[in-house]
């Protein structure tokens, strides 16, 4: 009988590094055979059976498969070691390459939080019903966007366009001559980045940042808004702008008018990010309790109707912040600048997304909005 066990450990301990089912197939066999040692030892096997067959249910047959139970044919177990050489480290961008800093702006985007502009709210349609929609004075506010390092070379690449760079102009309606008229932007420098082999080795890093930006953030929002708020991924309109700090200023303003005067403008969304060095305000009160009056300096960003009507939010000009919100819809303007020295200079740099052509629309300007934040004349509706 003894050998007849003996045997049996043998077969199993040789078989069971097969299949879970093996296992199984193999206990079964040897508690259902034999009947002259069965019913002798099978209190003593019991066990035995019991924990092969556990063995093969949770395919733990290790131990039986090198002989660790005895009896068996021993089977080296071979164990893996890791191998060092492919050992994963953390992913860093190389902002010295071209594909680096374009990851490096992708990435940005990606862990960047934009649902405020996926914010709703009731609306009156113009028949009396109420509608939901995109709340249109939504705004985002993203510090560090970018890092220093980055944010520092595109500073660097703004100051050597100032030679480049012209008067600021932009359009307001006139309700005299019921036109659109343009005006001279009071002590601001402006161009646009242009792409193209003379373009790029002007200015890589703007280029680079304009693309990847309008390409990755059309996309990301296009999978939470309704139809009508789709960007074009593609498609962008930009500026390069500098306040000079001699008290230059922004008049109040809808960035697109929402074509009742301007039908070719399919500028949708705006984000606009500061160029000045990153500590430039540091030790100031955060977002958004920031005041006009907290520095000295100026050209603080106002949002009007911001984050209720009648509410007025001032947002700061730090280095590496980034603020969107809707370009046919957000009433605002910039305070007063003043620049003691070079490094106060305010550069912003604005890209525009625009609709999607399928499905993306432009709104026209709401009457109310415009009885209220405007007049005739010099405050007359304005146009960024």
């Amino acid at each position: 009988m003894r050998n007849e066990r003996g045997k049996m450990i043998a077969i199993i301990g040789d078989k069971i590094h097969r299949s879970p089912l093996a296992h199984i197939k193999y206990a079964l066999c040897y508690l259902t055979s034999s009947p002259q040692w069965r019913t002798k030892w099978q209190l003593e096997m019991a066990p035995f059976i019991l924990l092969v067959l556990l063995c093969a249910l949770s395919d733990r047959s290790d131990a039986f498969a090198a002989g660790g139970f005895g009896g068996g044919k021993k089977k080296a177990v071979k164990s893996k070691k890791k191998n060092k050489s492919v050992k994963k480290q953390p992913t860093i961008n190389n902002l010295f390459t071209p594909e680096g800093r374009l990851e490096h702006i992708r990435s940005r985007v990606d862990a960047a939080d934009f649902s405020p502009l996926s914010k709703l709210i009731l609306k009156r349609l113009d028949d009396g019903q109420i509608a939901l929609d995109i709340d249109p004075n939504s705004i985002v506010v993203i510090d560090n966007f970018l890092g220093n390092d980055l944010i520092t070379s595109m500073r660097a690449e703004a100051l050597s366009l100032m030679p480049k760079m012209v008067p600021s102009k932009s359009t307001r309606w006139d309700e005299e001559t019921q036109s659109v008229i343009p005006y001279e932007k009071k002590g601001v420098l402006s161009m646009q980045i242009e792409g193209g082999t003379a373009g790029y080795a002007a200015s890589p890093r703007l280029v680079e940042y304009i693309v990847s930006l309008t390409n990755n953030l059309s996309r990301k929002l296009n999978q939470v808004l309704p139809d009508a708020y789709h960007l074009a991924t593609e498609e962008q309109t930009n500026k390069l702008a500098v306040c000079l700090g001699d008290g230059s200023y922004y008049d109040k303003h809808i960035d697109n008018l929402g074509g009742s005067s301007d039908a070719g403008d399919q500028r949708k969304l705006t984000a606009l990010i500061y160029l000045q060095p990153p500590n430039s305000h540091d030790g100031q009160p955060p977002y958004p309790n920031e005041k006009v009056e907290d520095d000295p300096r100026g050209g603080y960003f106002r949002a009007y109707d911001v984050p209720e009507v009648g509410d007025v939010t001032c947002i700061a000009p730090r280095g590496d912040r980034l603020v969107v919100f809707w370009s046919d819809s957000l009433v605002h303007d910039v305070s007063p600048s003043f620049a003691p020295s070079e490094d106060d200079k305010r550069f912003a740099l604005t890209t525009w997304l625009v609709a999607d052509k399928k499905t993306g629309e432009i709104k026209g300007t709401d009457l109310e909005v415009s009885a209220r934040h405007f007049d005739s004349g010099e405050n007359s509706i304005g146009k960024g």
